[in-house]
């Protein structure tokens, strides 16, 4: 089926001077390949924050949203603006804010046309926040790990007394960046800490995880606290060959159309590929993990897609120890672009079909 209504695309094609954004530039590169079969409109977010849209007139029209690189980079992670550290509140009332106004702009200019977003820019802020996203898990029943209130460290000393682990993370953060794995006898972090201050490294990959000392650990947890970070249960995972592992989930438009899994060192507290998780092959861990299990995966990949109202997205999901429980870690809006399956392909195919 051939889609009538126009396509415009709003996203950055660079994430910094060196690197291209290999989404956007795939996606693009697809859609355009198709121009005969839909009016396609590329713009960057800089236009639209300059009111500079394209005429349309259509009374429908579809919007493929992407990660806005330029505006993160420039107003967003940027340390030396304030104190913040990474994915602190600062982080997360900017990326709001940034959306909102994206929204407002785009539906002043389109006031005379029904708009139906890929993704909608409100359930990208829901999808980045992980305290909202995780109270929506729960209350529409979706397994996923405890979270705990903590505005102190002594919220946190009788939970670890208990025998409980904690992860605590920043409550808009992303790529693993910013973990801290803390239980009764030790406290690692891929935050740095220096001279009583936590400080954010300036990359997206390999944030190594290193000890705070036993002295420093309550005025760790008071800066971290005081950010905003969220206290969550740490799950004891399924590990195979000495690896433990979690699945990432891509659903578009309600389907499940690619999967894979991530291991790393059993040791390491988090799976993340950029933090050096590696890809397995499935067939690996077939004897491990039932299809069973597998179609319980892609069910509850399927329904965090429908309550956060995301026709695209990759769900983290995590089984426990014994294989038994499946738990929703988090959902990603503007997921990577991902070697050896094709993505964006199959997302302007579905696209299409609307």
């Amino acid at each position: 089926m051939q889609s009538k209504n126009p396509l415009l695309v709003i996203g950055d094609s660079k994430i910094n001077r060196r690197k291209s954004a290999p989404s956007f530039n795939l996606f693009v590169k697809h859609i355009e390949g198709l121009s005969k079969k839909i009016e396609v409109y590329v713009i960057n977010y800089k236009d639209v924050l300059s009111n500079n849209l394209p005429e349309i007139s259509s009374p429908v029209l579809n919007i493929a949203l992407f990660f806005p690189y330029k505006y993160w980079n420039k107003n967003i992670e940027v340390y030396k603006k304030d104190s913040r550290i990474y994915g602190d509140k600062k982080f997360g009332l900017e990326y709001k804010k940034f959306f909102e106004k994206v929204e407002k702009i785009i539906n002043k200019k389109y006031r005379d046309k029904k708009i139906q977003y890929v993704n909608p820019p409100k359930s990208s802020v829901v999808e980045r926040d992980k305290k909202e996203s995780k109270e929506l898990f729960r209350k529409k029943g979706i397994p996923t790990p405890k979270t705990f209130i903590a505005k102190h460290p002594g919220d946190i000393e009788p939970l670890l007394a208990n025998g409980a682990s904690l992860y605590i993370k920043p409550r808009f953060g992303a790529f693993g960046k910013g973990v801290t794995y803390v239980n009764k006898d030790l406290m690692i972090t891929n935050f740095l800490f220096r001279n009583g201050k936590i400080k954010s490294r300036p990359y997206d990959y390999n944030w190594r995880f290193s000890k705070i000392k036993d002295r420093d650990r309550n005025r760790f947890l008071k800066i971290l606290l005081s950010r905003g970070c969220i206290c969550e249960e740490g799950i004891t995972p399924s590990i195979v060959n000495g690896r433990r592992f979690d699945f990432r989930v891509y659903c578009i438009y309600g389907k499940v159309v690619y999967y894979y899994i991530r291991s790393i060192a059993a040791l390491s507290p988090i799976t993340n590929w950029s933090q050096g998780g590696r890809i397995e092959k499935k067939k690996d861990f077939a004897k491990h993990v039932s299809q069973d299990k597998i179609k319980r995966v892609k069910s509850l990949a399927r329904q965090v897609a429908r309550e956060l109202n995301l026709n695209y997205t990759g769900v983290d999901i995590l089984l426990s120890k014994d294989f038994k429980k499946v738990y929703v870690l988090e959902a990603h809006s503007f997921p990577g672009y991902e070697k050896g399956f094709d993505l964006m392909g199959h997302l302007v195919k579905e696209i299409l079909k609307r």
